[in-house]
Order: structure tokens, then sequence, then C-alpha cells
């Protein structure tokens, strides 16, 4: 169990600057100071800013060398090991082999030695193995654990290592899985190793068990985009994790964001019957043959069942003869903001889904599972679903016992019925206007009605609504399909792409196309982990759907898939979605990569611009209009650098001059939609950015790395330097740039 709740820098840096020795990164002299080695320095960084544009230097083929490895590492009981493990906790499995790929990568690009590089590979893969022995009721309780029950889950090391102990004897293998959980600087283990004394495959596998929990949704919390929890790492180094290790894995995932995404896990999976090793086993690989696909394949009943069920305006819900949730489908997910991954294997819980009744009570014991199960009976209620953010939606839910010729009850069926008239309002007045709104190819909304919801969405969301995320997707090679195949054919694909979006969106999603083979779904209610898991189900769905008019081919797409964040406007939402697009096409196609939300702020409201409050510090009745404010982020400058680098391409900022440690920007800021030229809604800005390297203390002598981003504003015009709308620009400029940068605000002097 885990405590803690991009691009090249400069066209300057090549890969090889990045596989370093870990014991490099980050070194510190005798006083504390950095030194030149870990990075450049900031003046060094910066000067190559103006030149710089994203690009990836990672490409597909890199994928296959860890992937390959992992693959050949399965050794023997390593197989029949993860297999117990999935039949205990399927959801625990998962998590152990996201890990393990993560390790796996991470381990090639440190260039550790082979033997290394398999333990590390076969420690993550089975870092949970002693869940085995926790008992059920424990592993799938959905709410909060209790002390005694928080203390079993303690023993899961020492657990795993007692019984990976009866199939060998590697002393460093069962070390890297008993210490996985040791902090770095642990005041809770005094007899055991600390900080480098730690074995490095146990502080990795903790830095990539920490990061996988945190962008997992769960029946508790949801999900956090991958920038958030890599500030969370950032933030926890020194202290729980090793810092050179935090800062390293930052690196390689803004170098390579796809790194983990589900297809590298499904083809890994698909191949891990195949693959054995002998040297860290100590009984022979058993023949652990797979069943064939023809004996898994599901009968045409059962895949009727399956389009039945997830097709359903109802929500449905299965659960066994324990009350234990076997099925969720897509409805369900909409009802109650829980993914199936994080509900299914969990015992059914009214107070985890947030029921209550119409009177808005609440019985924290009352479970109509379990009441169904216990009589027999099948029930009907009435009640409430509360959601974060939303009004609660009423619902009536049916549940009915399961029953078969053998006595005794199966499971039960739960039927969930939204009775708000939502949907019915939102259907009605998609109907409007049909004409001019929609494509008249593909018969989804066109780029004008696209441009007015997003629009719709971000001005709704800037004044405290809802969150929304946006996912853009380009088919991929388009071009070869109509050279190839002709125009017809290349038609036929953009209909079948148009109508798999519409097949994966929800009531209130806008689908469109944005022009040639460009597409977008606008998810409202929908954050960044939510929204890149329906764009992998999007991506998967247009791969496995062979088209007549291909021969039998199919066509794959890239998706990029960003969130509102704080100071965005809807250039700024649109643009960095496509940045996240052409890093997929960069990095090989047919992937999702996910940008930004790395750290949310609410904007504050037109109300709030004359209120007391931090905004106050950039205005200060200072006749000038100059403010300063200085931003404070976890991260060492190179990864600042990176994070700024987006904010100038997707803000479309011109870079004035750049000296030293210091860079000048012109930024172009909207404060109103109302005039009647685009000139008479924007004021230019210019943003003076000074970096500096800092590290915050911590009780061990380490601390962590800083970077210091001290910004100061002033309007270009004269007649810009007037007093709301200069408020209200100043702060849409600094929200934007403090979540781009994952920072947190501290007053500077004023000018």
């Amino acid at each position: 169990m885990t405590d803690i709740t991009s691009t090249t820098a400069l066209s300057s840096l090549t890969a090889t600057d990045f596989a370093v020795p870990v014991q490099a990164v980050g070194a510190s002299d005798s006083q504390g100071h950095v030194q030149e080695a870990g990075f450049e320095r900031v003046g060094d960084l910066l000067a190559g800013l103006r030149d710089s544009a994203p690009q990836a230097t990672a490409s597909a083929s890199e994928d296959q060398p860890f992937e390959n490895r992992l693959a050949v590492v399965r050794l023997g009981m390593a197989t029949s090991l993860f297999y117990s493990l999935r039949t205990k906790h399927a959801a625990t499995a998962g998590h152990c082999l996201r890990v393990a790929l993560s390790c796996s990568a991470w381990a090639e690009r440190l260039g550790l030695d082979s033997d290394t590089r398999d333990r590390i590979e076969v420690a993550a893969l089975l870092h949970d193995l002693g869940k085995i022995g926790i008992p059920d009721r424990i592993l799938r309780k959905p709410g909060k654990l209790s002390v005694d029950e928080q203390l079993s889950m303690e023993l899961i090391p020492e657990l795993g290592c007692e019984i990976l102990r009866g199939c060998t004897s590697d002393q460093d293998l069962l070390d890297i899985v008993r210490y996985a959980n040791t902090w770095f600087d642990s005041r809770r283990h005094e007899e055991g190793p600390r900080g480098d004394a730690l074995p490095i495959g146990s502080r990795m596998l903790a830095i990539a068990d920490a990061f996988d929990a945190m962008t997992t949704d769960t029946v508790y919390r949801r999900a956090m985009s991958r920038e958030r929890a890599i500030q969370e790492l950032m933030q926890g180094g020194a202290s729980q994790f090793d810092p050179e290790l935090v800062r390293d894995f930052s690196r390689m995932l803004e170098a390579r964001p796809e790194m983990l995404q589900q297809i590298v896990v499904d083809r890994w999976l698909r191949q891990l019957h195949k693959g054995s090793g002998p040297h860290l086993w100590g009984a022979a690989p058993a023949d652990n043959s797979m069943p064939s696909d023809a004996g898994r394949a599901s009968s045409r009943e059962s895949l009727f069942h399956q389009q039945l069920i997830g097709n359903l305006k109802d929500g449905i819900a299965f659960t066994d003869a324990e009350g234990t949730i076997i099925q969720w489908n897509a409805t369900m997910q909409h009802l109650t903001s829980i993914a199936p991954e994080a509900i299914v294997g969990q015992s059914w819980s009214n107070e985890s889904l947030r029921l209550r009744q119409q009177d808005q009570t609440r019985d924290d014991c009352e479970s109509f599972v379990r009441d169904c199960l216990d009589s027999g009976t099948a029930s009907t209620h009435s009640m409430l679903i509360e959601q974060p953010g939303r009004t609660p939606t009423p619902v009536q839910i049916q549940v009915s016992p399961v029953v078969g010729s053998t006595p005794g009850i199966h499971g039960t069926i739960v039927i969930v019925r939204d009775l708000s008239d939502q949907a019915t309002l939102e259907e009605e007045l998609e109907t409007l206007h049909v004409k001019t709104t929609l494509d008249p190819l593909t018969n989804i909304a066109n780029r004008a009605h696209f441009d007015h919801m997003l629009a719709e969405r971000t001005d709704a969301t800037s004044a405290g609504g809802p969150s929304f995320s946006l996912i853009i997707c380009d088919i991929d090679h388009f071009k070869r399909v109509n050279d190839v195949h002709g125009h017809p054919a290349g038609d036929e694909a953009l209909k079948n792409f148009a109508e798999i979006l519409r097949s994966h969106s929800r009531d209130g999603d806008t689908v469109a196309r944005y022009g040639g083979e460009e597409f977008l779904l606008l998810a409202p209610n929908c954050d960044n982990a939510t929204a890149t898991r329906r764009a992998e189900a999007i991506r998967i769905a247009l791969e496995s759907t062979p088209l007549d008019s291909l021969m039998g081919e199919a066509v794959t797409a890239s998706f990029g898939v960003t969130e509102f964040q704080a100071g965005d406007s809807p250039e700024t939402i649109l643009a960095r979605s496509d940045r996240a697009l052409l890093k997929a096409k960069d990095n090989g196609r047919n992937r999702v990569i996910q940008l930004g939300a790395g750290n949310v702020v609410q904007s504050p409201s037109s109300e709030s611009v004359n209120s007391r409050g931090w905004l106050d510090w950039l205005t200060g009745h200072n006749q000038s209009a100059v403010s300063e404010i200085d931003i404070v982020t976890p991260v060492p400058v190179d990864l600042a650098i990176e994070k700024l680098k987006g904010f100038i391409a997707d803000h479309k900022a011109e870079v004035i001059h750049v000296d030293e440690d210091q860079v000048s920007l012109k930024l172009n800021v909207t404060y109103s939609r109302g005039g009647r030229r685009r000139a008479d809604q924007q004021m230019a800005v210019n943003v003076q950015l000074t970096l500096s390297e800092g590290r915050k203390e911590c009780e061990n002598r380490r601390g962590v790395m800083t970077t210091n981003v001290h910004v100061r504003l002033q309007p270009i015009r004269n007649r810009d330097r007037r007093g709301q709308e200069v408020a209200a620009c100043f702060a849409q400029v600094i929200n934007s740039m403090r979540s781009y940068l994952m920072g947190e605000l501290k007053r500077s002097d004023l000018a």
C-alpha cells in the first residue's frame, strides 16, 4: 500500500543527456548546492527556448526492447504465481502488471545490468503477491479500512516473501519485495535500511507503485491526471521516495507519456505464457499453456447479452451470492461517476455509491443487495445518487435475486433508472437547427457547432461549473486509404469512425468532425484520467473493426486528451489537445497521449475580481499596472522549462527576449466576448519570467529540488492600463501558468 494520498527540454539536448546513471542525477556538493553535472544552468536551459519546438524523441520501436525483455523474464513459476494473484484479486494483478512494465522501461533507460533488470521486473510483477494471504473481506472492502485492517495490509510484503521463498533462493529479489514499501527517509523501520542503503529496485518500485495507484480509479478516490501525480511524487521526494529517482522517473514520463498505455499491457498479457527462464527459480518451469482462442470465444448469445447490457439506458449491475459486484455497465458509470475498473470485485455498499433517501437521510448499514440475498425477494427503492460538484440525481433502484434450477440464490441484478428529465431536455435541444449543426457526410456535429459548445463549456467552467475534457483524434495515414482504395472507401472509413465515436459517447457529450479526418469529443463532467480511458476504448474499437471497403482491413487513429484547467480559453484547450495529438503521431501513432490538468486551480469569478484575496496582490492600487508574483513548483528547472514550453505553444505567445535566467514574452489575453472586433476582446501583456533553482528543506539533509518562477506582468498598450480588465487578464495568466507549472503562489513585492 502507498501512503501518499514531452518533449526534450531544448534542441541542444539529445536523448543521451537523459540516459545518465542514477547516481549522477541531481547530485549535490557538501554545501547542498546543486552541481552542474546534474543538469545545465538555468541560463543554458533557457538559451534555446526561442528556437525549440515540441517534438518527441521516442519512437514506437523503443517499446519493443523492454516489452520483449519483460516477456523473457517471466521465469517459469512467476507465471503461475501471477495467475494465482489474478484469480485472487484481478484488480491487484492488473496493477502489478502495469508497475512491472513501468519498471522494465525505467531499468532499460537507466542502463542497469541484465541480472538487476530481471530481478526488478519480476519483483514488480509479484510485489503484491502477499495479498493472496489477506482475507477477502479486507481486500474487497469498498470503504475505509479500520486500524486492524490496515495493520493486516502492512503484512503484504512479508507474506509475499514467504510465498516467493518457496520458489526461489535469490535473496536480492526477496529484498526488493520486502523493502518496496519502506520510506526512503523512514522513521518507522528503525532496524531496516534507509536512503541509498535500500535496494535500487525497491526505490524504483515504490515510485512506480505510487504513480500507478494515483492514476487509477478507486471507489473512494478518482484517478489523478499524470501531471498531478508527478507533482505529488515530487512533493514526496526525500521523505517517502528517492528524490533523484523521482526526478528521473518524471523526465522519462515527460519524454514518453504513452509508455503505460493499455495496448502495451494487452500485448504483454497475450505473450505471458510463452516465455520462461531458469536462472532465478529453483524449480523447473511448468507448462502453463493457455486455452486456445477458439475455446475462449464467446457464444453468440453471450455477444448479444454483452451488447444489450452495454447499450441499455438504465444502469445495470450484477453481484454474486456474496454481494460482490461482477458486472457494471456504462450507464452505471455515468450515474455514479465510478468506473468499472474501480468497483468490480468490491462488495456492494450504499454508502460507497453515495446513495441516500429522498429525504436526504442515510443509513450506513443499509444494503439493498444484502437484504435481497438474505430474504430472497425483490424490492424497489426511490433514492438519490450524489456526485461531487453536481446536483443529486433522483433514481429508482430495483434489486432482484437470481435463482436457478438448484436451490439457493446465485446473486442479484440491480437496475438503476434515472428519473430526472435532464436527458430528455438535452435530446430536445439537440434536435434544434439540425441542418446547420451537422456534418453532412458523418451526421455528427460540424466545426461551427463544436466551437460554440467549446466556448460555452469553457465559460461555464470558468465561472465555477463542472470541469470537462476534450479528446481530439485523427485517422492514421488517411491519405494512403484514399490513394490505395479510393475516395468512396475513405468516406466509408470516416463514417465508420464517426459511428464508433457516437457509440462511445454519453448523454451531454458533443461528437464533432473538425475537418478532413480529424474528429473531436467534448465530454462534460469528465476528468483527464476518465477521458484517457474512454479514448483508449475508442482506439481499440476502431482497430478491431474491419471494413469491407478496405478489403477487410481496419484503420487506426491517434488521440490527444486534455482537461480544462484554470486560466484556459477555448483556444488554449484546443491547442493543448492538438499538441498531445501531434505527440501521439510522433511517438508511433495508434496511441493515446494525455496532457494538462497538473494543478487545477479554480478561476476567480467576475465578482471576485474586486474582492479581497490573492488577486489583490496583482493590482495593489498601483497606477502603473505592473504586478509581480512568484510561482514555486516542486520540479527541477529542466522539467519546469518543458512545462513552460507547453504554455508558450498553447497560448501562441511570442518570445521577445532571452537573457541568462530570464525570458520575456508577449501574450494576447482574451478578457471579454462582447466587443464588435476581436481586437476589442484582447489585451496585449508583457510577461517577464525569471527562473531560479532552489531546494525545499526537509527533515533529512537532501531536501526537495524546486524551481522558483518570478513573474512580472505589464500591459503593453497604454490604453489597456485600466482597473478591472487588467486584474482579470493578470488573474487569467497567473492561473494558467500556475496550472502548467504545477506550482503554488508566493507573494512578491510590487514593482
